[in-house]
């Protein structure tokens, strides 16, 4: 049986979730292994920040697309800012708590606040890892990629809660 679902994403929607899979967990699974930025020459740590390039590369291409792709690829299809998107997330919900599965199209409801979520941590994760390549030189201390780091971390506390805010508003 075919799924009927598979027409969906275009390929290159399919191209771009393949590419995060695949560098994402490259990427976890280098982690440790480029811990050690301190020793001038390590291949860890080079071998884990190209790879990260790669996870950036990826989540940039697809926040791009979101916003200029096809109809069926943009975030205003699917996030859940609406009154009507988040009442089908609190009827997920309801219905999980009754140990029934949501049947509902891709994107819509709980999978769309998972989804949503997911691409925050990817992009957190893109931008602070970008911003370590760029700045932060093997063998020195970290001293200013550090600072940098701080402040940019205060900043995406701040605005995953006035996220959060927002949609316990709607």
């Amino acid at each position: 049986m075919k799924n009927p679902r598979k027409k969906d994403l275009d390929l290159l929607t399919r191209i771009i979730h393949l590419g995060l899979v695949i560098f994402g967990l490259l990427a976890w699974g280098t982690s440790e292994w480029g811990g050690d930025y301190e020793k001038m020459k390590h291949i860890g740590f080079y071998v884990h920040s190209w790879i990260g390039m790669g996870v950036s590369f990826f989540v940039s291409l697809r926040v791009i697309y979101g916003i200029i792709g096809p109809k069926k690829a943009r975030f205003a299809q699917w996030l859940p800012y609406t009154r009507d998107r988040l009442q089908f997330v609190w009827e997920d919900i309801m219905g999980l708590i009754r140990l029934r599965l949501p049947d509902r199209q891709p994107r819509q409801g709980l999978a769309s606040v998972v989804e949503t979520f997911g691409l925050m941590v990817f992009s957190v994760m893109a931008l602070t890892g970008s911003l370590l390549f760029f700045y932060l030189e093997p063998g020195i201390k970290a001293g200013e990629a550090y600072i940098l780091l701080r402040k940019y971390m205060k900043l995406v506390r701040y605005c995953f809660r006035c996220f959060f805010c927002y949609m316990l508003e709607l």
